[in-house]
């Protein structure tokens, strides 16, 4: 059994970082950081404690955005319904609705593609 959390990290992969970043700032009322890492384009999500985990947007020739494999879920909202209910209003598709991890014990997820065409996770531990 580990001692500590294993997720530290995540990317988003993009292809337009302008649209990305303006996605997540309108939708999710996030700020980050711009940085290019040897020859990646990144915009970092900013949190109000340093060394907390974190993820960014990341353009790069070997990052593809997809609908397909790994999901990422992120902690975005205090409650689930209201900001799904947001973000559809807008005309983000949602692939899966709201609904409850083991009757919600363990919170609650939904799934939305990005404006990358991403699909991403939210989480909440409220509906």
């Amino acid at each position: 059994m580990l001692e500590h959390s294993p997720l530290v990290w995540a990317e988003i992969s993009v292809t337009d970082m302008n649209r990305a970043v303006a996605f997540y700032q309108t939708h999710f009322d996030l700020t980050f950081k711009q940085e290019v890492m040897n020859d990646m384009e990144m915009s970092i999500a900013e949190t109000a404690n340093i060394g907390d985990p974190s993820f960014a947007l990341l353009k790069h020739d070997m990052m593809v955005p997809s609908r397909d494999g790994s999901t990422v879920y992120l902690h975005l909202s205090l409650t689930l319904n209201d900001k799904v209910n947001e973000i559809k209003a807008a005309g983000v598709e949602i692939l899966l609705p709201p609904m409850p991890i083991k009757d919600g014990e363990c919170g609650y997820i939904a799934i939305f593609i990005d404006s990358e065409g991403n699909k991403v996770g939210l989480w909440s531990q409220s509906l």
